[in-house]
């Protein structure tokens, strides 16, 4: 026997054994049900269940998530602290009664009443009543029988003539409001933020998931139809091979797909609260919808939007207004510390009537015979304590004002780059459709070759794998709408402003 004869008796089992090694593949994919007809691909996605649009889910977290009212009582709290700090201002009514009797004398009786009004210009208004009885009273303490009234009020001629404590903690209070509402917005804009980027995150992985199935559909199809073209003797048993790979490939992505769909889910059921502060699960018949993330549709963005997006941010960005009151606040305190420079000096002016007179007090004649007054004066030598507090609170408010500087700097670049994102985003959208029905033409084109013999089929799921590759894209971009809105949000700081994005706190 030649040599010849001996290999080609050696290769024959070796083709015997692949032959039964396709049969098995081919009986093996055969036994799961395939598709009666062509199935289609859909650029759009399913449209079954109900849609839970975007704006519904930011609504309610916004209405409901316990971050929302996290930040709804960092307000309550510091707006209790300016009501504190208006506390200096609240009148003050004071009485004291005072007497000595010994051994059946009645050595002294002193009643004194006052109430004492302050008032924002830093002068308080006093109103009192004083009585004095007894055998052993000093003279200088002597009242009439029915007590003595006295009307008039004490004002600073130096110091806290332009400012004082109580008008410095007024206004650094109200800076405390403002920061502390910009602080609310602030958190709830990332709440807003975090919460867009789940949502399409949501959204794309359930497109996604959704494309894998039109895969594996479409490469069961394709196995039974390569199937029976190698059972008609048109195509080579190989093919079968190539054909039965590419619906497990598909089947891994499929898994794969609907594992990350499920914790994208799972994520966002985490954004979601009733009313009374419990969580809320997301019912099964829920989807994403495209509505509100349909970037195509939206106007394209134009220099006047941008200025009236900048605009709008430098007044309701929660970190240009959080500095701005730190700047106010700051400033109250150099004036404070600057008015400390200045000699303290106090005068005091009261008009005197005996109860149960009616005396006319802007009769001159009147006051020039019944009145008390009071001229109080004192101040340090060098200032040393009072030229360091003024040193250090200037200071404090010229590095605010460099990182207002700063931060409006920054505020404004962002406005521009989510701008700028948000229209880029619109154009790649609609050009990312465009290369979806391309491809979607490509893969049908080769598809006729293949039909006519002349293609392979690896070329035709090369082109039907960059059709679900150009979908995914597409999906993935369609996403990453909402969390472009929402940083242009975060940036201008007021979401009413972006187009499309209807959630305000």
């Amino acid at each position: 026997m030649s040599g010849a004869d001996a290999g080609r008796r050696d290769r024959q089992p070796r083709r015997s054994g692949r032959a039964f090694l396709l049969a098995l593949c081919v009986t093996a994919v055969l036994a799961e049900p395939a598709a009666a007809q062509a199935p289609t691909f859909s650029a759009v996605g399913d449209t079954s269940g109900v849609p839970y649009t975007y704006a519904t889910f930011i609504a309610q977290v916004m209405a409901d998530h316990p971050i929302a009212r996290q930040a709804d009582l960092l307000a309550e709290d510091v707006r209790s602290q300016l009501r504190t700090a208006w506390g200096a201002f609240d009148p003050t009514l004071s009485a004291t009664w005072d007497q000595k009797r010994f051994s059946g004398t009645n050595y002294y009786a002193y009643s004194d009443i006052s109430l004492k009004i302050p008032t924002p210009i830093g002068s308080d208004l006093k109103v009192g009543f004083e009585s004095a009885r007894g055998t052993y009273i000093g003279s200088d303490r002597r009242t009439p029988d029915l007590g003595l009234l006295s009307v008039g009020m004490s004002v600073p001629l130096g110091q806290r003539l332009i400012t004082d404590e109580r008008r410095t903690a007024l206004v650094q209070a109200r800076a405390v409001r403002d920061a502390g509402e910009a602080d609310r917005i602030a958190i709830y804009n990332g709440l807003l933020l975090n919460a867009s980027r789940a949502y399409g995150a949501w959204y794309e992985q359930w497109r996604r998931a959704a494309i894998a199935r039109d895969g594996v559909a479409l490469a069961r199809f394709r196995l039974e139809a390569v199937v029976n073209r190698v059972q008609n003797g048109e195509s080579p048993p190989v093919d079968t091979v190539e054909a039965s790979l590419e619906v497990q490939r598909r089947e891994v992505t499929r898994e794969e797909a609907e594992a990350a769909y499920f914790a994208a889910e799972l994520a966002l059921t985490a954004y979601l609260w009733d009313a009374d502060g419990r969580p809320v699960e997301l019912a099964p018949s829920v989807r994403p919808s495209l509505a509100g993330l349909d970037a195509a549709a939206e106007a394209p963005v134009d220099s006047a939007m941008v200025r009236a997006w900048l605009a709008t941010a430098r007044a309701a960005n929660p970190s240009l207004r959080k500095v701005e009151a730190d700047v106010r606040s700051a400033s109250a305190l150099r004036l404070l510390t600057a008015q400390q420079l200045i000699p303290f000096a106090e005068a005091g002016v009261y008009t005197l009537a005996a109860r149960g007179e009616s005396p006319d007090f802007l009769d001159t004649g009147v006051r020039e015979d019944n009145y008390k007054a009071s001229l109080e004066i004192k101040s340090p030598l060098l200032f040393l304590k009072e030229r360091g507090r003024f040193g250090s609170a200037g200071a404090r408010l010229d590095i605010r004002r460099v990182e207002r500087d700063r931060l409006g700097r920054e505020v404004e670049n962002a406005v521009r780059i989510a701008a700028n994102d948000l229209d880029v985003l619109r154009r790649i959208v609609s050009q990312q459709a465009g290369n979806v029905e391309r491809s979607v033409l490509l893969r049908d084109a080769e598809q006729a070759r293949f039909d006519n013999g002349e293609s392979t089929l690896l070329v035709v799921n090369l082109r039907e794998r960059a059709v679900l590759d150009e979908a995914a894209r597409l999906a993935q971009l369609e996403a990453r709408v909402a969390a472009a809105r929402a940083a242009l949000a975060l940036a201008i700081g007021d979401p009413t402003r972006v187009p499309g994005l209807l959630a305000a706190p």
